[in-house]
């Protein structure tokens, strides 16, 4: 790939860029100033906004205060020397002093720099309440007691949503840590081999690639039989491979804050041709959704709109309690309803067939395969140089 063994980082004209949107959405929100913070759970995926701002996802800590007009200031505590060489570009940075009562005293920053700015009275946004510390918020009140202050999650969430060029170019890096991570397995996944040693190879395979640590790494290995008479097989660690497995997956490695997400079937010494009926009649049947997937993802659909087609597809095949295939590719964005939203080029989604057999009844109950998309004027990119197809080993 073009962008295999490079350490990225983005331009001057990107921050601009996307400065310029958190700015333009503010403003149509009458919000004076944000105050952005995250963290590393959902892997990484509650850093997203912090990530946005600060075109990095190493060592995030502390908070943005971003204001409408004025300059956006990262308030870490401690000595801020100890981040001053990633790359930032575009954010100074701003020693914590702790002015409150702790070392690191976040909402006495937090609020002095917004007093600095005059917006003692203003209406103050917090990006995002999911993932801003309730302690933090409390304290904010106090100190800033005539501000306003709102809920803000979905000003940088829109932002992001449209992914800009330089962007597309992290993803398809994201997308190299993937493929690299599959690779991983092809070659260990064998007979008496563990589970955990092949989430091992996966993780330092996609590391080496350049994605950050602590990827989203799903894995488990059963027989098909195992797999439609249980509501799924969750990964079992030390569990050692058999001939006859069926190896589910699901792969999002996160490149300075960019993620992808691959699902591909694995048989281990079973080809597809002699594998159960039921598998091979709800492989084809995903492999439908995924087609139509592809067709339909065009600017202007709307999200609902495609899954109601989807819907239609796979109740002319059988009983499904539920069937759907597009997922967004941040973690963050799960917790965000997307159903009426318009699909527009620029856009990452993963294209991923599930379907569900009614309560009680046996079958398969989740995926099979599944990867990621760019959605262009046209056809969408599929971002993976692998297929799809099982691969037996």
């Amino acid at each position: 790939m073009a962008n295999e063994g490079k350490v990225m980082k983005f331009s001057d004209k990107e921050f601009e860029r996307r400065y310029g949107k958190i700015r333009e959405g503010m403003q149509l929100r009458d919000i004076d100033c944000l105050v952005v913070t995250g963290n590393d759970s959902d892997w990484g995926g509650n850093a997203a906004d912090l990530v946005y701002l600060l075109g990095h996802s190493e060592m995030l800590k502390g908070y943005v205060v971003f204001p409408l007009e004025g300059d956006a200031i990262y308030l870490v505590g401690g000595d801020a020397s100890e981040t001053s060489q990633l790359p930032m570009q575009m954010v100074p940075f701003k020693k914590g002093k702790g002015e409150g009562r702790r070392i690191r005293d976040w909402a006495a920053g937090i609020a002095a720099r917004i007093k600095e700015l005059g917006l003692e009275k203003g209406r103050i946004g917090i990006a995002d309440m999911r993932v801003t510390p309730a302690g933090v918020y409390m304290e904010l009140l106090e100190h800033l007691p005539q501000a306003k202050f709102v809920p803000a999650g979905d000003v940088i969430l829109e932002c992001r949503r449209i992914k800009s060029a330089e962007e597309l170019e992290f993803v398809r890096k994201a997308t190299e840590c993937v493929d690299k991570g599959f690779e991983a397995i092809f070659k260990i996944a064998r007979p008496g081999v563990t589970e955990l040693e092949i989430v091992n190879a996966v993780e330092t395979a996609m590391i080496g690639a350049g994605a950050r640590r602590g990827n989203f790494i799903m894995l488990s290995s059963a027989s098909w039989d195992e797999r439609t008479g249980t509501q799924g097989v969750k990964g079992r660690p030390e569990r050692k491979l058999q001939k006859g497995d069926i190896i589910l997956n699901e792969l999002s490695p996160n490149y300075a804050g960019y993620s992808v997400q691959q699902c591909i079937p694995i048989s281990i010494g079973i080809a597809e041709k002699d594998m159960p009926k039921s598998f091979k009649e709800i492989f084809k049947l995903h492999k439908e959704m995924y087609k139509l997937t592809c067709d339909e993802l065009r600017p202007g659909i709307t999200v609902i709109a495609l899954e109601h087609k989807i819907q239609k597809l796979t109740s002319s095949r059988g009983r499904f309690s539920r069937a759907w295939t597009l997922q967004i590719t941040e973690q963050a964005e799960a917790h965000f309803r997307t159903d009426y939203m318009e699909i527009k080029s620029g856009m990452v989604w993963v294209n991923h067939p599930w379907t569900e057999v009614p309560q009680g009844e046996r079958g398969h109950r989740g995926h099979i395969f599944g990867n990621t998309l760019i959605v262009t004027e046209g056809a969408p990119e599929v971002t993976s140089r692998l297929s799809l197809d099982l691969v037996v080993i």
